[in-house]
């Protein structure tokens, strides 16, 4: 009687274990993704242009480590990045007051005239001069060529040179010039600095990971990558709510397949333990 009634339980318990192990076996999670004719493809070298800027899809990659992610598989981090050109960006530059800088090939220092927006880029002498402080002097030797240390304060030098190019330079705040290339503005003058600003060229880059919100020119996007290679771009809020419904029945369904796993294991663990008690010596 005792493993006749084993014998039932055991096989209802089979059943159940079966079942819930082939529901598991052919079950097809739903697949992460998003579609729409506002969603289009993107690889390495593509160009998105929002509004009238133009972004460079500058890499796409797949990088195996450890963990995973919706829809990567394997321990995947997949990342791509964008790359956009601002022609007009605001660059700035500061000198201190008493500094050397590198003007026309020339070593300058800068000397603000306190109390005013106006400021000069005095003549600095290299070192065949053999400059030498003495008492807060500035003293070269005024004929580097010749036997002997002719030494003299380097504003004599310069006040009694002919040379053009020892000759200082004076600008006044909103003054410029061509430097590098672009057109230079001295944006202010204080006692301790000067400011410089120009506009020029500059890139600009970000990235973003699989199944993420981004802004494109203020605009918004969502990005899911449809292989390692290749990467569903969508755009507008609706895109996004489509991205975030797929990953969450994705969720639910890996959810319930733990659920039915719980029931597998539970339903195998039970087996064993009946048929390990069914074959129990009896009592007489």
């Amino acid at each position: 009687m005792q493993r006749r009634a084993a014998a039932a339980y055991i096989a209802f318990f089979l059943v159940i274990a079966a079942g819930s192990y082939a529901f598991i076996a052919t079950a097809d999670a739903p697949a992460i993704t998003i579609s729409g004719d506002d969603v289009r493809e993107i690889e390495a070298g593509d160009t998105v242009t929002v509004d009238d800027r133009t972004y460079t899809v500058a890499e796409v990659k797949a990088e195996q480590q450890e963990g995973g992610d919706h829809g990567g598989g394997g321990g995947l981090k997949y990342t791509i990045r964008f790359e956009w050109t601002n022609d007009s960006a605001r660059y700035t530059e500061s000198w201190a007051a008493n500094s050397t800088i590198e003007f026309e090939n020339q070593t300058r220092r800068v000397l603000v005239e306190n109390g005013t927006d106006r400021f000069e880029l005095r003549w600095e002498p290299t070192a065949q001069f053999r400059p030498a402080w003495s008492e807060g002097v500035l003293y070269i030797d005024s004929e580097p060529e010749q036997g002997g240390r002719q030494d003299v304060a380097v504003t004599s030098y310069i006040a009694n040179s002919s040379n053009e190019s020892v000759q200082p330079v004076r600008f006044s705040e909103s003054d410029s010039f061509e430097r590098a290339g672009n057109r230079t503005t001295i944006a202010s003058v204080s006692n301790t600095s000067v400011v410089l600003e120009w506009t020029a060229p500059r890139t600009n880059s970000f990235s973003t990971t699989n199944n993420q919100n981004l802004s494109l020119n203020e605009q918004p996007y969502v990005v899911h990558f449809k292989n390692n290679d290749t990467v569903l771009l969508g755009e507008g809020q609706a895109a996004r709510e489509q991205l975030r419904d797929s990953i969450r029945m994705n969720d639910r369904f890996h959810d319930r397949i733990n659920g039915v796993w719980g029931v597998t294991i539970g339903s195998g663990s039970t087996l064993v333990l009946l048929i390990a008690l069914a074959f129990l010596p009896r009592k007489e």
